[in-house]
């Protein structure tokens, strides 16, 4: 369990060297209807590609679930990244605080869009965090919440 918790805090400080999280452009975005991702009072939806289980839990935290294969700095493998506070940068937990989306969610591009709009990306807004996805060719998700953003995509960035 030591063990674990100096990983935390390892990576936690690492990060913060990682750099500033890329904004995906917002021309053509849709809103989502947060009525629909709801399940209590915390949004859950799947990510990027169907494979990052998300949530925005009502006091601002987002937490996703990544798919196997995710590694900070290409070596120390990472199972989640998450924006708990503004005390810390974004920051894997190492499972340590549980899962943090429910497998089966909807995904965040399942939104109406209108006619000529079919694929332009989706946007969360909730308890003061936001979330942006589904842009192609490039971001895939962006997070910020407690002045903290994470970027999962083709390359991951935490700050």
């Amino acid at each position: 369990m030591t063990r674990k918790f100096l990983w935390a805090a390892i990576a936690a400080v690492g990060v913060t060297l990682a750099g500033n999280g890329v904004a995906a452009a917002d021309s053509g975005v849709i809103e989502a209807n947060n009525a629909d991702f709801m399940v209590g009072d915390t949004l859950y939806f799947s990510g990027w590609l169907g494979v990052n289980n998300c949530a925005i839990t009502a006091d601002g935290n987002v937490g996703c679930d990544l798919a196997p294969g995710n590694k900070l700095w290409g070596i120390v493998p990472i199972s989640d990244i998450v924006i708990d506070g503004s005390f810390l940068p974004a920051h894997p937990t190492f499972g340590l605080g549980g899962q943090h989306g429910q497998p089966g969610s909807r995904w965040l591009t399942d939104v109406p869009r209108p006619d000529g709009n079919v694929y332009a990306g989706t946007r969360f807004d909730y308890a003061g965090a936001s979330c942006l996805g589904g842009q192609p060719r490039g971001a895939g998700l962006t997070c910020s919440s407690h002045g903290h953003t994470f970027t999962l995509g083709t390359s991951t960035t935490i700050s």
